[in-house]
Order: structure tokens, then C-alpha cells, then sequence
């Protein structure tokens, strides 16, 4: 009796197994845009600029513990990036080295959404967390950014993420001038409006 009371309860184990791994695996994918911008310090003077409209494709999953965790991965040019000053702009494509590396990219992978406070039955308006890898100049650092200023959507997520950028941590060399009497200082602060909608299934 045993014996085919636990046959049977494993062939039960068995046949679930495979549907417990598609409802894990199962993701659902929120596409939308983000909006940059970047400001820096120098000892002349402030400046800013911006990338907008940059295309963006999360997908959320829940793992087996019951957690809801994003991925994104963004790729954009360095000359897509603009100061709105031409000779402030080829000083940066050149800091970027942007013909040897083409490409910055912004990686986000197993997120928790909890920690991002950016769950629909969250109420928090507090700042979440949001781990980030980014690699510059083929150079790869984790960043912790910040979640904040999040609007509840129906069917998605706005908010903006913040995080400061050490020049240093990529090599990255700034431009100066007058014998480096006027130099970038090292932190770049980045914000990005991200707006994204789920896409239906």
C-alpha cells in the first residue's frame, strides 16, 4: 500500500514539473522609452545633456521563491549623446573613444521589483533600488541606482532612476584645458524618465 501510494505521489511530482517550470519561466514584457540626462561639474562651469527617446524592453519574471524580477538590456552610441555644444560634444566622443567602442551599454538583470518599489500593490513613494551594470570603453562596473518620483500605471510603470557615475571607475580621461587649470570633476550625475506599458500577452 505504501509502496504504490509513493509511486504514486512521484509520477504527481513528475507530470507537475514541467508546468511549475513554464509558470516560472513565464515573463511578461513592458516596452516603452526613457529619457537621459547627464550633468557634470568643471571648474569653469556646470553643463548638461541628454539622450531622448532611447527604445526600452524589460521583461519581468518570478522565480521559484515567488519573486518578480527585471531584465533590460540598452545599447546606445556615444555620439547619440549630446552637451548641445559642438566642440564640448567631440571632446566627449573622444573621451568615449567612440570609434574603437561604439557602444555603451546599461544592463539590469534579476532585479528584485520589490526592492524598486515599483509593485501595483505597493503604496511606498519612498526611493527603491535598482542594481545596474554598465560597461564604457569596454569596462564593466555595478552602479546602484535609485528608483524614485514612481507614478502607479494601470498596466505598467513611470518613474525616474538616478544614479552618479565615477569617470575614474572606466579610465575615462575628461577633457581640460589652460594646462588643466579647467577640468571636468569626476561624478556625473545621470537621470532617466522611464515610462513602459505591458505588452499583452
Amino acid at each position: 500500500m505504501n509502496l504504490k501510494r509513493n509511486f504514486l505521489l512521484v509520477l504527481a511530482v513528475i507530470a507537475a514539473l514541467p508546468l511549475f517550470r513554464c509558470v516560472a519561466a513565464a515573463g511578461e514584457q513592458y516596452v516603452g522609452h526613457c529619457d537621459v540626462v547627464f550633468e557634470g561639474d568643471s571648474t569653469l562651469h556646470d553643463f548638461t545633456g541628454n539622450i531622448t527617446n532611447v527604445p526600452l524592453t524589460v521583461i519581468c519574471e518570478t522565480n521559484n521563491a515567488g519573486e518578480a524580477l527585471l531584465n533590460t538590456r540598452i545599447e546606445i552610441g556615444p555620439r547619440q549623446l549630446t552637451t548641445h555644444h559642438a566642440k564640448r560634444d567631440a571632446n566627449m566622443y573622444k573621451m568615449f573613444q567612440a570609434d574603437l567602442f561604439p557602444r555603451l551599454i546599461a544592463f539590469v538583470t534579476n532585479a528584485p521589483l520589490a526592492a524598486a518599489n515599483l509593485s501595483p500593490s505597493s503604496n511606498s513613494t519612498s526611493p527603491g533600488t535598482l542594481p545596474v551594470q554598465l560597461t564604457f570603453c569596454g569596462i564593466t562596473k555595478d552602479v546602484q541606482a535609485r528608483t524614485v518620483n514612481q507614478l502607479p500605471l494601470p498596466e505598467g510603470w513611470e518613474f525616474q532612476l538616478e544614479t552618479d557615475i565615477s569617470l575614474k571607475d572606466f579610465k575615462l580621461k575628461p577633457p581640460s584645458a589652460l594646462l588643466g587649470a579647467i577640468s571636468v570633476r569626476d561624478l556625473v550625475r545621470v537621470k532617466a524618465h522611464v515610462k513602459l506599458q505591458r505588452e499583452p500577452p
